[in-house]
């Protein structure tokens, strides 16, 4: 039985880039993984602007009385040049004139008879220099970067409208138990609302197209129907997936001819996580404690998408602690925290597998290896983002 690390590590060896894009626009983006590298069209900013509003003028003529010839606006594209003695009044975004290497802001200029006194004026001030953010043919972003917001600002500043992304993943959810009934459901006093599947479908939206298949009652059939008649890329089961005596998830893969990958993993809260597959469908079964579930899904779900888009394993936050720990050793632990300029914070707060405030509580968890019994303060530590 493998420990988490070396589990992942393992997946590598069995898990397959499938290698196909799609093309997206931009308000479809994000969140999508870049198939391909992207270079700078246009140089960012195009050309030298004025950081504010003021007066653009030569440093070298600061201390005569400057001739104010003209306002420039944004957006004017014609050229203006400076000669001895001159400035002109400039906008925030317009083009610097030729000649001007510096821009005095309204509030700092003093004006005498129609004339600008620049006294106050710093060398080389308040310039956008063209190409200094970006410049024309430099790489922008590489092929697996997952797009964010700030990515996508900058796409549309480079005119990128449209572009290839990794297709998406189908993913399709559901839970197993007798005993759980939907958020949208009366349970009486003795029955369970259906958190994990939300849970997993929330962690997972900007990873995969996921769709909620629903609950699935602890029924060997009911199990079999499912799984021969859903076609996704990867099926995620919570629950009926540890030993008990209605746990019908092993017999159901096996009869449906799925074959096991790995059936269990030496951890605190994964053990029994299972990953099978059949011809290119994937089935992880995830623990039908809440806890458990949810931070396996962290762990497991996304780094198998990972794996099918890009080819490698999500990377885990380096941090430093901030208190020593101990654990039991021989399996991976978890400590619950924050992770702040580089330093994680252990919570105080106990938790057991079957909770869920830990998740509301906390920004990263720290796992273990599975010789670590003692944590010093200042220990370098891996951390993962929750």
């Amino acid at each position: 039985m493998r420990d988490i690390f070396a589990t992942l590590e393992f997946l590598k060896t069995h898990i397959k880039t499938r290698n196909e894009f799609e093309k997206v626009n931009l308000t479809q983006a994000l969140g999508c993984i870049l198939y391909e590298d992207i270079f700078v069209q246009k140089n960012l900013p195009a050309f030298d602007n004025s950081a504010l509003d003021g007066y653009a003028l030569n440093y070298a003529f600061k201390n005569e009385m400057l001739k104010i010839k003209g306002s420039i606006l944004a957006g004017d594209k014609n050229t203006y040049i400076l000669g001895e003695n001159e400035c002109y009044k400039i906008m925030t975004g317009a083009k610097i004139p030729q000649n001007a290497n510096t821009v005095l802001m309204f509030e700092e200029a003093l004006l005498e008879n129609e004339k600008l006194n620049a006294k106050n004026a710093k060398e080389n001030n308040a310039i956008r220099f063209k190409g200094e953010e970006a410049k024309l043919g430099e790489l922008l972003f590489q092929k697996g970067e997952k797009i964010t917001s700030g990515m996508i600002a900058m796409l549309a500043a480079q005119g990128i409208y449209e572009l290839k992304v990794v297709k998406k993943m189908r993913v399709g959810i559901f839970s197993s138990g007798d005993e759980l009934v939907e958020p949208w459901e009366k349970a009486d006093e003795y029955s369970i609302y259906n958190a994990n599947a939300f849970g997993i479908y929330a962690i997972l939206q900007d990873y995969a197209d996921v769709e909620y298949l629903g609950l699935v009652k602890d029924d060997l059939n009911a199990y079999k129907n499912l799984l021969d008649g859903k076609h996704f890329d990867i099926l995620i089961s919570s629950g009926g997936a540890s030993m008990g005596e209605a746990d019908f998830i092993k017999q159901a893969l096996s009869e449906c001819d799925f074959n096991p990958i790995f059936e269990k993993v030496n951890a605190k809260l994964c053990k029994h996580v299972k990953l099978y597959s059949k011809k290119d469908m994937l089935f992880l079964a995830l623990p039908g404690n809440p806890l458990a579930s949810l931070v396996s899904t962290h762990i497991f779900a996304k780094n198998i998408l990972h794996l099918l888009y890009v080819g490698n394993l999500l990377e885990f936050d380096r941090a430093k602690l901030t208190k020593e720990l101990n654990f039991k050793g021989q399996r991976n632990d978890f400590a619950f925290g924050e992770l702040n300029h580089g330093y994680f914070k252990p919570s105080e707060a106990k938790f057991g597998s079957g909770m869920l405030k830990p998740l509301c509580e906390n920004t990263h968890i720290l796992i273990t290896q599975i010789d670590d019994t003692k944590l010093t303060k200042d220990q370098e530590v891996k951390v993962l983002k929750i």
